[in-house]
């Protein structure tokens, strides 16, 4: 790549790049809002079995990250390495999605639990083959500290178009249709939507990035063929650098707390807090400015105060307001459900924590493409997919360890099966519902403020790394040059 490659990507490049995330979001968000509450509250299915299926699915998701990392670092095809997985993975995963929500009517519990974890490993699967290459692909468009930041920063506020969207759109549906969430049938065009337009975005994406496949960085031979031995030696290799070991922890850390809150999100917004569907489709819509100031600030404050301190920053925040709501029920301090003030605090918590988490979530994906440039370094090898693999596998088995504990956390405090309204529920296992959603599950984060603190690749540091790789990639050439004289 030429200095002007590097850094100064078309805003076309940048958007359809990003567009892929938003049937990622739209995809995910779906699935963890409703596919608990579908399973569990309206199909019966119980908390500990659908928790169970999740994390199983999760397993066998984790497993397949990095060796999907590891084939597309050796992926050689006319459409690089990371083009050919993103075409692979739409229409299965459209399929497996829309599949969810049609389990057949006479399946007994065993039944309902095998449907559920085995489409739920092939959405997981198909997304590994998406989500893998895509990372290590935007980690390969520029090697610019700061526009690595600008291009995760359009990833992640058209993440937030798909997700938002969906969220809105399918609980305004669930709002009017007849039967609500109590009906099975209502939930089926909710996932053929979603599904159909995940395919049709990530294909558009790919598609509309096939221009930037010659300016990419291209197989290194250096990395051998592909074995499960080597993907292990890999693996192993990428946790002897400190700097990917303290994101990786951090990460361990948050994936906990949000898959026991992802476990929890529609009981805690429908029965905790007593809203109905047509008010919860407004959080969706809570989130779109808080990701367009996340999308400019995150640069900045990266410039300002490099990646790890806006990480902290970003980490602190995204917990206080993740607990403040639920704190103060908890204690009584605020008014019975329903009062003015209720819906407004929640709403402006809501965009609070997903610009928090947009401004950490860029800062870490940027990060991760410093450690992979730091990792070339010291080794020789490029390898970002197996960099972003290893990443991704230890967060959702660590999310699926929170999904099942959320399940589990479900049958222990008691929860019956079929309500439609908080009145239907006991009161002390409705606050015992807020307790585990709330400070319980913040615990684990508190910890990931301390590993993402250990970070070291300053923007100081990480342009002396690039003035290392281009001096040695200067003699290499003339040593190649010699040789061919």
């Amino acid at each position: 790549m030429t200095k002007e490659d590097q850094t100064a990507l078309s805003i076309k490049t940048k958007v359809f790049y990003g567009s892929g995330a938003i049937a990622e979001a739209a995809i995910h968000i779906t699935f963890n809002t409703f596919n608990f509450l579908f399973y569990n509250n309206v199909l019966g299915l119980s908390g500990t079995l659908a928790g169970l299926a999740l994390t199983i699915a999760v397993v066998f998701d984790a497993i397949s990250d990095p060796i999907v990392g590891s084939l597309s670092d050796r992926w050689k095809s006319k459409l690089g390495r990371r083009h050919p997985f993103l075409y692979l993975s739409a229409v299965p995963l459209g399929v497996c999605f829309v599949a969810l929500y049609v389990p057949p009517q006479a399946f007994g519990e065993l039944g309902l639990f095998l449907w559920f974890t085995i489409f739920t490993i092939g959405l997981r699967v198909s997304l590994t083959f998406y989500h893998v290459p895509h990372l290590a692909l935007g980690a390969e468009l520029s090697d610019d500290y700061r526009e690595r930041s600008i291009v995760y920063a359009y990833n992640s506020i058209l993440s937030m178009v798909g997700g938002s969207t969906a969220y809105f759109l399918a609980w305004t549906y669930l709002g009017q249709a007849e039967g609500g969430i109590s009906n099975v049938d209502n939930f089926l065009p909710i996932g053929l939507a979603v599904g159909v337009l995940a395919v049709i975005l990530i294909w558009l994406s790919a598609h509309f990035t096939r221009d930037q496949i010659p300016k990419l960085k291209q197989v290194d031979d250096s990395v051998g063929r592909f074995s499960l031995r080597q993907l292990g030696y890999e693996v192993l290799d990428c946790f002897h650098n400190k700097n990917y070991v303290w994101l990786v922890l951090g990460l361990l850390c948050l994936s906990a707390t949000n898959g026991i809150r992802e476990a929890m999100n529609a009981y805690i917004g429908l029965f905790f807090w007593e809203l109905d569907p047509n008010q919860l489709r407004f959080f969706g819509l809570a989130t779109p400015l808080a990701f367009v100031v996340a999308f400019f600030a995150t640069p900045y404050l990266n410039d300002k105060f490099d990646k790890v301190g806006t990480m902290i920053g970003g980490l602190t925040v995204l917990i206080i307001f993740q607990l403040f709501p639920p704190v103060l029920r908890l204690l009584g301090v605020l008014p019975e459900n329903g009062h003015p003030l209720i819906f407004p605090m929640l709403l402006t918590s809501i965009a609070i924590i997903y610009g928090a988490g947009a401004i950490l979530n860029i800062s870490v994906m940027s990060a991760l493409a410093d450690v992979a440039d730091e990792h070339e370094l010291n080794t020789g090898r490029r390898q970002e997919g197996i960099f972003y693999s290893a990443r991704t596998f230890v967060g959702k088995a660590t999310g699926a360890f929170g999904l099942l504990i959320g399940g589990i956390a479900i049958d222990i405090i008691g929860w019956p099966r079929g309500v439609e309204s908080a009145d239907q529920v006991d009161a002390q296992v409705i606050w015992n519902l807020g307790l585990i959603e709330g400070p319980i599950a913040i615990i684990p984060s508190l910890f990931a403020i301390f590993f993402y603190g250990r970070y070291r690749i300053s923007k100081k540091r990480h342009a002396e790394i690039r003035l290392e790789l281009e001096q040695r990639r200067r003699v290499e050439e003339a040593s190649e040059a010699l040789m061919s004289e």
